[in-house]
């Protein structure tokens, strides 16, 4: 804003000039008509008239054109032809005739005085110019008025400039009339030459406050020091310079800020503004600023006391996990084989109903696992190839026959145009229907239950699939139905409620759905059942395993299905004796436990012994190194926390010794069951890894995997 007034100064004398331009021309008309003087019309100068650059037109005292030169008739767009003859007032636009006939005649009889006036010619072709007339009166000997000369010179662009002058000179004066700033004008001794602008509501910044002033009677005797040292510099530097100040007011103490740019050698332009409100705004923001880093620091050190926190829970669940699959490994097993020994109906009850109470308690502590597994954002899904049609199957063959049982009839069905092959999480999925499917049953006493799962749409990735649980069972009232989803929460929560358990499943269904994309909802009345429907998305599989081909109502089987065939390796000897080869029968394999819980190592040498496996067992890692240091093992199974030296440093010790050796598979057999423990166990050399409680039909799949990749690699199974 400071560099306008410069502007403005240069706009004035373009002005002046323009205006000096007329008064120019003006005079110099005049001064030809004096010294033709009131010419004789009977003794003209008619080369002078012809070719005379200004336009020149006679007329007789009833107003016929009787003479005309040529720049007239060019300034007309006319030809002579059209002009000589004609009465002048014929020649205007019809409105204004009548009033020049008038001014006319009175002219010629001396009532009105000649005064030089504008005018406009309208051109046939349209255009106009802008002329300034100058009227002379011809006389004849006997002084007798005998006509009009009429002087016209084209005043078109000293018009326009001018019109253009005003204009951007009003524009200015209206621009600075909205600025909040003072525009003064400077000589170097601090005289305020000229003032402009300024805001009516500061008395401060008024213009007759400063016009005619020397700044030294306005300001403060620092002020103007720093201002004329602003001045030196803007004229050294070509560079606009900025000095702020305070003035004391009515409304107390006020700041100015003054921008000083050069005009010329002797002349500057300053321009004054109050910013005492941006100065608090900047004091505010500053204190903002300040108080919004204290908050951060603040927050970072909750932060840091949050993940500290987050690192505790995760450490105590690591343990207490541990800590309990360990006896639960111990309660399984054992139950297993009291189970598998001869009872009688009694014992057998007995035996079960301990078996049913700890695969509860193990579901318990895997749900409450992948709950801190999701808040803790550890939790990541497979992409790996599956079946969709055989992953809806198992799931609901799991529930068919304790469905039909209660006399519930049961149906799972899967659309016939969705793919077989699917690319997912197939073990999640089969978390989610299980849970769903489970409280269906447990929750319905007559009626029936259908699973199905249905093609929404194709995706960018892959296909979006609706997966559906109905049941006619007791339903669910409104008021609970938005709390379902919530952790450790129940439709029915009061002390008297008939069916058991954490509140746990849907939560968690509800978060794993959410990371394959989809969601969870549910439909329903009391007394009218109820319907669970979930989302996923999945990407489309080139090549999956065989499975039956999608089709509409999959038979669920009434019994479990028959356990897989056992791992074709014969009886072992006692442990101790080496593996040796058998007349043309397959080698007989020896297997090294290294546990250090006595249950757990009675429980794990007793499933590899139905597996024919020959195995001999230590209770800790420098013990299981000391022992594959005296002779071979096919397979080591390694517990990672025991005395003395763990699985992880007994892998490690192995491993480096194993260099440019045969390479002994190493299977952690663990408790640990946390996120990364899999990936923890595999970086330290170990090949493939168990969670506690294991079974017989795991134990087999680790030995199929581990021993036949090792003998036979056509056999590793993905």
């Amino acid at each position: 804003m400071s560099v306008l007034q410069p502007v403005v100064s240069f706009l004035c004398f373009v002005v002046m000039a323009i205006l000096g331009r007329r008064l120019w021309l003006s005079f110099r008309l005049r001064s030809r008509v004096a010294v033709q003087g009131e010419a004789s019309s009977a003794n003209p100068v008619d080369g002078l008239f012809e070719a005379a650059p200004i336009g020149y037109l006679e007329i007789d005292p009833k107003g016929v054109v009787r003479r005309v030169n040529r720049q007239e008739c060019e300034l007309r767009g006319l030809a002579r032809r059209e002009l000589i003859g004609k009465i002048c007032w014929s020649l205007l636009p019809p409105a204004e005739r009548q009033r020049y006939r008038e001014q006319t005649e009175r002219r010629m009889s001396g009532h009105l005085s000649l005064v030089p006036y504008q005018r406009k010619y309208l051109r046939p072709d349209g255009s106009t110019i802008t002329v300034e007339v100058h009227e002379q009166l011809l006389r004849d000997q006997s002084s007798r008025v005998v006509g009009m000369r009429l002087a016209a010179i084209d005043m078109t662009e000293g018009k326009k400039s001018e019109d253009q002058a005003y204009e951007a000179a009003s524009e200015l004066r209206a621009l600075f009339q909205t600025f909040p700033d003072l525009f003064i004008r400077l000589d170097r001794s601090g005289q305020v030459l000229d003032s402009t602008g300024g805001q009516s509501s500061d008395q401060f910044l008024s213009p007759d406050k400063f016009r005619g002033q020397n700044l030294q009677d306005l300001l403060p005797a620092g002020v103007v020091d720093q201002l004329r040292e602003a001045q030196e510099k803007a004229r050294k530097t070509k560079a606009p310079q900025i000095v702020e100040f305070n003035v004391d007011g009515r409304a107390g103490q006020q700041i100015y800020e003054t921008r000083v740019v050069p005009l010329d050698w002797e002349h500057s332009i300053a321009t004054l503004r109050n910013i005492t409100a941006r100065k608090n705004d900047e004091k505010r923001l500053q204190e903002y600023a300040q108080e919004l880093e204290r908050k951060n620091e603040e927050l970072e050190s909750a932060l840091v006391t949050a993940r500290d926190a987050t690192q505790l829970k995760s450490r105590f669940l690591a343990n207490m996990s541990h800590e309990i699959r360990t006896p639960m490994n111990g309660v399984l097993g054992m139950t297993d084989f009291l189970l598998g020994t001869s009872l009688t109906a009694e014992q057998q009850e007995f035996a079960g109903s301990i078996k049913k109470s700890a695969d509860a308690l193990l579901t318990l502590i895997n749900d409450i696992l992948d709950l801190s597994r999701i808040e803790a954002g550890k939790l990541r899904l497979d992409r790996l190839p599956f079946s969709l049609a055989a992953t809806v199957e198992e799931s609901s063959s799991l529930f068919a026959l304790q469905a039909r049982t209660k006399g519930l009839d049961f149906s799972s069905t899967v659309s016939g145009d969705l793919p077989d092959a699917m690319v997912g999480d197939a073990g999640r999925v089969r978390q989610v229907l299980t849970n769903l499917i489970g409280n269906a049953v447990k929750f319905t006493d007559s009626g029936r239950i259908d699973v199905e799962a249905e093609l929404v749409r194709p995706t960018e990735d892959g296909l979006l699939v609706r997966f559906t649980v109905r049941d006619t069972g007791i339903g669910i009232p409104p008021e609970h139905q938005s709390r379902l989803f919530e952790s450790f929460t129940q439709g029915d929560g009061s002390s008297t409620r008939k069916y058991g358990g954490t509140g746990l499943g849907l939560s968690i269904s509800k978060q794993l759905v959410e990371l394959m994309g989809g969601e969870l909802g549910v439909e329903s009345k009391p007394g009218e059942g109820s319907r669970f429907w979930f989302t996923a998305i999945f990407g489309k599989a080139a090549i999956v395993a065989p499975a039956a081909p999608p089709k509409r109502g999959i038979p669920v089987p009434t019994a479990p299905p028959p356990a897989p065939p056992k791992v074709p390796i014969p009886s072992a000897k006692p442990a101790g004796v080496p593996p040796e080869k058998s007349n043309g029968g397959p080698r007989k394999l020896r297997v090294l436990l290294a546990e250090d819980n006595e249950i757990n190592q009675r429980i794990a040498l007793r499933l590899l012994e139905k597996l024919g496996l020959a195995a001999d067992a230590v209770d800790n890692g420098r013990a299981a190194v000391e022992a594959l240091a005296q002779q071979n093992y096919d397979l080591v199974l390694m517990d990672c926390q025991m005395p003395d030296m763990d699985g992880f440093e007994a892998t490690a010790v192995i491993r480096n010794r194993e260099r440019g050796k045969s390479h002994t598979p190493i299977c952690a057999l663990t408790a640990n069951a946390m996120e990364g423990d899999r990936e923890k166990c595999l970086a330290a050399g170990m090949d493939d890894y168990i969670s506690k409680p294991v079974g017989l039909d795991k134990l087999r799949e680790a030995v199929e995997r581990l021993v036949h990749q090792k003998e036979s690699p056509a056999l590793v199974r993905s």
